[in-house]
């Protein structure tokens, strides 16, 4: 198991998660291969299914909301399903990428071949889990377009509920590795303790760590653009690629972070003497 004994930097933390990441993938090539072309797989077809059974887009919806128009409730529940099952399936099949990861970082472990167990199914379920109050709340704030001041207290609370999955994204790499847990609520705790004094450094690792991504995303973007009406599978194809990075380098910075919080000494509470009695 590696164990980091003293506090990381911010720069040696996002350095490593990189350093590792590609290790990594030079030494499971086959499996982030076969993931990655699951996840264009999973892109291609939403863009097909959603055409192919009339399903709206959110842009679409929020369009008629912002013409004051009422929403037809039939093709939004259909829009929401196929959100969640979206969701879900990416989890799914980011799940064995993810744990490899973890596992390679934490115990050195090489898993060459792509392939769904119960741990990965395990990790994908405490993924979606810890994805669906993301989930309602973007249906929220699209929901409330036009609202005076609720779309701004939404994304406030969006804000606050991206640093606390921030805070309990740590239970993942000890889902990953089997860290025994007796119960759903324990692991939950386990991992909001560990990250006490940690939460603003973690948000910053992950900063710094993705800065790269976003920059090259933007320019990819901009660049982009216009190519992209010519030749529309470059959409899908981009967004695996930055889906793909998200769940690698997102598992190699939490692992790096786990490998300290997991492991350093907890600060016991001096115990005050009780009062004696006359």
């Amino acid at each position: 198991m590696l164990i980091t004994a003293e506090r990381p930097t911010l720069w040696q933390t996002a350095k490593s998660a990189w350093s590792s990441l590609f290790q990594a993938l030079r030494a499971m090539a086959p499996l982030f291969l076969i993931g990655f072309v699951l996840m264009v797989g999973l892109n291609i077809a939403i863009a097909r299914l959603d055409p192919l059974l009339a399903i709206p887009t959110r842009d679409a919806l929020k369009e008629l909301l912002t013409g004051g128009r009422r929403l037809p409730w039939l093709d939004v529940s259909r829009a929401i399903g196929m959100d969640l099952a979206a969701w879900m399936l990416r989890a799914v099949i980011a799940a064995p990428m993810a744990v490899a990861v973890h596992r390679f970082i934490l115990l050195g472990e090489v898993r060459r071949l792509y392939f769904l167990s119960r741990l990965s199914l395990r990790f994908a379920r405490w993924v979606f889990v810890l994805e669906i109050p993301v989930i309602v709340l973007s249906w929220l704030i699209l929901f409330a377009t036009g609202a005076t001041g609720l779309p701004s207290l939404l994304w406030l609370l969006m804000f606050a509920l991206i640093v606390l999955l921030i805070s309990t994204s740590q239970l993942l790499p000890g889902v990953a590795v089997e860290e025994p847990s007796e119960t759903f609520s324990g692991r939950i705790e386990t991992a909001l303790e560990r990250s006490e004094t940690m939460l603003w450094r973690t948000t910053a690792a992950f900063v710094l760590a993705f800065l790269p991504v976003i920059l090259v995303q933007v320019i990819a973007v901009r660049a982009g653009a216009k190519l992209a009406e010519h030749a529309p599978l470059l959409v899908p194809l981009a967004r695996a690629a930055a889906g793909f990075i998200a769940v690698t380098l997102s598992a190699a910075l939490i692992s790096w972070i786990y490998s300290y919080t997991a492991h350093r000494p907890r600060v016991q509470q001096p115990v005050r003497p009780s009062p004696s009695t006359a």
